[in-house]
């Protein structure tokens, strides 16, 4: 089974490959990075407009729901990566789920992708 980071959730929406998804994981967390991203291409880099967004973010809160979430997480656990490793909360909370699970992780950011196999399985989305 597969844990996905929202980095991998947009690119594989936005590549039309969803089917990619089912079954898998993510975090409760992903669905602010989901919205944060599509803020980002309307106020930061002006790429979309705010109906755009709304059409946007529609499809990646669908599939967020329908994905499984951990019910537990150890925010001490998770701080200690995150020192470890030098890497935000947010990225270590991935490492820490997809460890306690027994889930590959399937990131498309390189940092994460690169600490993230320290502990666990960890793939791209264009290795699934």
């Amino acid at each position: 089974m597969n844990l996905f980071d929202s980095s991998t959730i947009i690119n594989l929406c936005g590549e039309k490959k969803i089917e990619k998804l089912f079954e898998g994981w993510t975090l409760n967390l992903a669905f602010y990075e989901l919205g944060n991203a599509v803020w980002k291409q309307v106020h930061v880099y002006k790429a979309i407009t705010d109906d755009e967004a709304n059409t946007v973010l529609d499809p990646l809160i669908e599939i967020f729901r329908k994905l499984k979430k951990p019910e537990a997480e150890d925010a001490f656990e998770i701080l200690k990566i995150a020192l470890k490793e030098s890497i935000s909360f947010y990225d270590a909370s991935y490492v820490y789920a997809a460890k306690e699970n027994d889930l590959t992780l399937v990131t498309d950011d390189k940092q994460l992708y690169k600490v993230s196999k320290k502990y666990v399985r960890t793939i791209t989305s264009s290795e699934l």
